[in-house]
């Protein structure tokens, strides 16, 4: 018997119709009149009727309850369970993040390492201008590498800035890149006489560029 809300439903209608059908037959109103003396005074063969469901109803409940103690059991070692991979998955959350960590600082310390190297070369003594500038030119080739260009598009009369955002982003929709990214700046790069002057996005993001 596997325990459920609609088995305990129909075991309580059970249970509540032959107690209606004893307070009937010792011609009571409800359970607390009932007693020995009453039953007493019914026949043999309605008071073993009764005794017979009686006893058949006390089983099924005791099998009822058994099930429900196993379903109990069963839904603790599932929140159990649960609670084991959610920790581990947290673990392995904090690692990933830690690698990361130390990922980016060794690349920091490569390329401090590089430009100490070049200058080790060139005889020039590490400085701190040294490497301020090799932090620039990282931030600098980061920046660049979230840049995009649109070449051929033709350029309207009197084409306000706003207009040049518009245009870049209905492009991009147009090739269907999920997720959507997030344009920070358009402008046209060029001579303004030229018939088409290119588009430039810069501070490109998103669709996995960050």
């Amino acid at each position: 018997m596997d325990f459920s809300v609609d088995l305990l439903n129909t075991m309580e209608k059970k249970m509540t119709s032959e107690i209606q059908k004893v307070l009937k037959a010792v011609n009571v109103s409800c359970a607390s009149e009932v007693s020995e003396s009453a039953l007493m005074k019914l026949n043999k063969n309605p008071l073993a009727q009764i005794v017979n469901s009686l006893v058949s109803l006390i089983e099924q409940t005791v099998e009822l309850c058994k099930c429900a103690a196993g379903k109990m059991d069963q839904l603790k070692s599932d929140k159990i369970a649960d609670q084991k991979l959610l920790i581990e998955l947290q673990k392995n959350q904090i690692n990933s993040v830690q690698e990361t960590v130390k990922s980016e600082m060794k690349s920091w310390a490569d390329v401090v390492k590089k430009n100490v190297n070049l200058n080790q070369r060139n005889a020039k003594p590490l400085t701190e201008n040294s490497v301020k500038q090799a932090v620039r030119a990282v931030n600098e080739e980061k920046k660049r590498s979230k840049n995009l260009m649109i070449y051929g598009w033709q350029e309207k009369e009197k084409e306000a800035d706003f207009e040049v955002t518009k245009t870049v982003k209905e492009v991009l929709n147009d090739i269907d890149i999920y997720p959507a990214p997030h344009i920070h700046e358009a402008y046209r790069i060029g001579k303004k006489e030229q018939a088409c002057r290119t588009y430039k996005t810069r501070s490109f993001s998103g669709a996995g560029v960050d």
